[in-house]
């Protein structure tokens, strides 16, 4: 108590403008340090984990040939997490059509027993437009909005049903890398950052989660385990068709979408940091 005595008579004594100035910062610091306050007087039943990165499939000429590509690259090291191509003919192949996305993996731990029902989860980013989807495994039951005017940074919110107790799920939201999202990450080179300002359940009231920065390769290979049992990629294989020999060659489209300049070559232990 004489401490806070001490420092208040301290405050009181400085400038109008170093007390302005004192008071921002505080203002500034509080949300940094609210969730920490919050986890120590009240233990969470959730624990948020939360990574992102872009993933590209398109096609480039080489030579004679043709290159079909998808790749997943770290959206704050440029590194690329994982390449997979194949070279062919060209006009002699069919493939999945080119574009981008930029996903945000959230990873949703269950620390409890018990079941948590009617989960919402709140995230901000500026990777999250009015073409933004949610993603999860077949069998969870989730949806997911945009709660937000268009004026105001938005603010998806994802409701889940049921996650069992002492259990893990990954929630993922895709929004297509249009001018607008490449122009901000790759032109200007602006830090997409990712914010979780709220989690919710019928088992504890609304309050900011503690969000852990989770490597993105530790991410896909932990959705790989949980949807596979594999500690491997999930869904990730390059889906080319070659045609018959007796069918002529096909107009290869162009597309909207512009490739990405080459991401980075980078150790294992480096791609998915952030």
């Amino acid at each position: 108590m004489e401490v806070l005595k001490k420092c208040w008579s301290w405050f009181w004594g400085q400038t109008v403008f170093n007390k302005i100035v004192i008071l921002g910062l505080f203002a500034a610091f509080v949300p940094f340090v609210l969730p920490t306050v919050v986890a120590w007087f009240r233990p969470t039943m959730i624990h948020v984990g939360v990574a992102f990165y872009t993933y590209e499939r398109g096609i480039q000429p080489q030579g004679m040939n043709s290159l079909y590509f998808f790749e997943r690259r770290n959206l704050v090291t440029d590194c690329s997490i994982r390449r997979e191509e194949q070279s062919v003919p060209s006009g002699r192949a069919k493939a999945p059509d080119q574009q981008a996305w930029v996903l945000i993996k959230l990873l949703l731990e269950n620390v409890s027993d018990h079941d948590i029902t009617n989960l919402r989860v709140g995230v901000r980013s500026p990777a999250i437009n009015q073409t933004t989807q949610l993603l999860t495994a077949p069998t969870l039951v989730a949806t997911g909005n945009k709660e937000a005017p268009p004026d105001v940074k938005p603010l998806y919110a994802i409701s889940i049903a049921t996650v069992p107790g002492a259990s893990s799920i990954v929630a993922t939201l895709k929004t297509p890398l249009d001018e607008s999202l490449r122009d901000f990450i790759y032109v200007k080179r602006r830090p997409v950052t990712i914010q979780v300002p709220y989690v919710s359940a019928d088992q504890f009231r609304q309050y900011p989660p503690i969000v852990s920065r989770t490597n993105a390769v530790k991410m896909l290979n932990r959705e790989g385990v949980l949807r596979t049992d594999d500690a491997a990629f999930a869904d990730e294989k390059l889906q080319v068709t070659m045609l018959p020999i007796n069918e002529s060659n096909v107009k290869e489209q162009e597309g909207s979408h512009r490739i990405l300049a080459r991401a980075k070559s980078c150790s294992e232990a480096e791609a998915g940091v952030w």
